[in-house]
């Protein structure tokens, strides 16, 4: 059977995606900018912005002298890459072999399938309409090799060509249809050759020789003289084991002999992957047809089978089998990366073990009191002590920027709110020299500071506090504190935030 391949061309993907995510952009000049060498380059821009002469490839300041008002938006290739993805896995209701081909592209192996969608023509025409209906600019093109039909959606209006036409239908396209280098398809124009069948009639060894085999290839793939395979995408398979029994089930112990099965099995998988999943679903089917579900949670991916049997004993303690159960269905969600690690060492002895006792406590605990409940503290980007940290989920997510520096000496604890105390003593323009807090007087041997911090404006809560000093002090018997002086117009007032280790 004759093979046939499907292009789709999307010529502006990032600003689909763009405009599909605010309606209201289409209404205005917009342009995606990435940065080159030091500088914005326009890497795509809407309708509006093309109206007005602005087009990919040049210079943002460029852009901003024909239109002032030009409104940017960084390119962001993950976001384009994702929506890319999800327009693969869209099609794979149209062919089961569905590619990515470039960063705007699509291709699809229709060998057999342009009949059960009417038609070659009508299988292109529905595609196109589907995809435009969802806000996307498209152009496809149907024919006998993947290099015809990437040319014909992007240098052709014509949308189906046969064998017959194929020829024709290619030789008054630009040389740059090959998807050869910028630089050579450059060279080729130098010399006129500008079409792609101005090089069908030259001799092929003088064209290899002049400018390298690869126009040669490309010239073979795109008529057919040459094969060109692709890569289709396929789904990764689930994460899930199952056992189905001759005859039901109902005692704890094939249960829970079940489920360490079962375990064993996924989380072989996972290791073989260096995955870890979050989240495991055990399903249950019942003889009289009901379904009873337990589910285990934890707060990093992990794969350790005897601490999720741990998690899910407790669970299946009190299960109710019913009239016994005859189908057993573990799955694994929400999968993360789980990095390999190196259990022995050679000629050293003992294995060598990671410390997960803390990380299984913290499950046991989400477990039974809720991972919303649990909490670790977090570090902000905040100069300000009290904005510094915070209470998050033990299941959320590290932040990759905020980090603590080592330059910033901080308590342990702060002092909710600041305690207000009393200076005995102050050489004027230096730190203090006795201060009283409560009723006990404190000589100050130590000190260091000013750290002068002031209120982030920018945070929606403004701060109660002005302009802080904070100094590092030390009395005659080795305690150390943390004390603030807040300046004000109307004076100084001291207080103590904290207890320095």
């Amino acid at each position: 059977m004759r093979q046939r391949f499907l292009c789709l061309f999307f010529p502006r993907l990032g600003i689909d995606r763009l405009e599909r995510q605010n309606p209201q952009r289409r209404s205005s000049a917009f342009a995606v900018v990435r940065e080159e060498r030091n500088h914005l380059y326009i890497a795509a821009v809407n309708d509006p912005a093309k109206d007005a002469g602005i087009r990919p490839g040049a210079r943002l300041a460029d852009a901003r002298t024909l239109l002032p008002i030009l409104d940017i938006v960084l390119d962001d290739p993950e976001a384009d890459e994702q929506l890319k993805q999800s327009l693969v896995e869209w099609c794979d209701r149209y062919s089961p072999l569905a590619a990515h081909d470039g960063p705007d592209g699509i291709v699809l192996d229709i060998t057999g399938c342009a009949h059960l969608f009417g038609g070659e023509a009508a299988l292109l025409e529905k595609i196109q309409t589907l995809l435009r209906e969802m806000k996307f600019h498209v152009r496809g093109a149907i024919a006998d090799t993947v290099g015809a039909a990437w040319a014909l959606a992007r240098f052709s209006k014509q949308g189906v060509v046969t064998r017959e036409e194929l020829t024709n239908a290619l030789d008054p396209l630009p040389v740059k249809a090959l998807r050869i280098a910028c630089e050579t398809a450059a060279r080729l124009d130098q010399v006129g050759l500008t079409a792609i069948g101005h090089l069908r009639r030259i001799s092929r060894d003088s064209l290899a020789a002049r400018h390298g085999p690869g126009v040669l290839l490309r010239l073979d793939q795109v008529l057919g003289l040459a094969e060109e395979p692709i890569t289709p995408y396929r789904a990764p398979a689930p994460y899930r084991a199952g056992r189905t029994f001759a005859e039901p089930i109902g005692t704890a112990a094939a249960i829970e002999r079940t489920v360490l099965d079962l375990l064993r099995k996924l989380c072989t998988r996972l290791e073989k992957e260096h995955r870890g999943a979050r989240l495991f679903n055990l399903d249950c089917y019942r003889v009289d047809g009901s379904v009873v579900r337990r589910q285990v949670r934890t707060s990093k991916p992990g794969r350790s089978v005897t601490h999720l049997m741990r998690l899910f004993s407790e669970r299946t303690s009190s299960f109710d089998v019913g009239f016994g159960i005859e189908i057993m269905v573990l799955s694994a969600a929400d999968i993360g990366t789980s990095a390999p690690v190196q259990m022995t060492l050679p000629h050293c002895g003992d294995s060598i073990e990671k410390d997960t006792s803390l990380d299984e406590l913290l499950d046991r605990l989400g477990s039974r009191l809720g991972f919303d409940r649990v909490c670790r503290f977090q570090i902000r980007e905040s100069l300000l002590p009290e904005s510094s940290t915070e209470f998050v989920p033990v299941t959320n997510a590290l932040p990759s920027s905020a980090c603590w520096p080592e330059n910033r000496v901080r308590p342990v604890r702060l002092i909710e709110p600041p305690a207000p105390i009393e200076i005995a003593e102050i050489i004027p323009g230096k730190s203090p020299v006795q201060i009283r807090i409560g009723r006990q007087l404190h000589r100050i041997v130590r000190a260091e500071g000013p750290e002068r911090l002031t209120p982030e404006w920018w945070r929606d809560r403004p701060s109660r506090w002005k302009t802080r000093d904070y100094y590092r002090i030390e009395n005659q018997r080795g305690a150390r504190f943390w004390i603030f002086r807040e300046t004000t117009w109307s004076g100084e007032r001291w207080f103590l935030h904290g207890h320095l280790p």
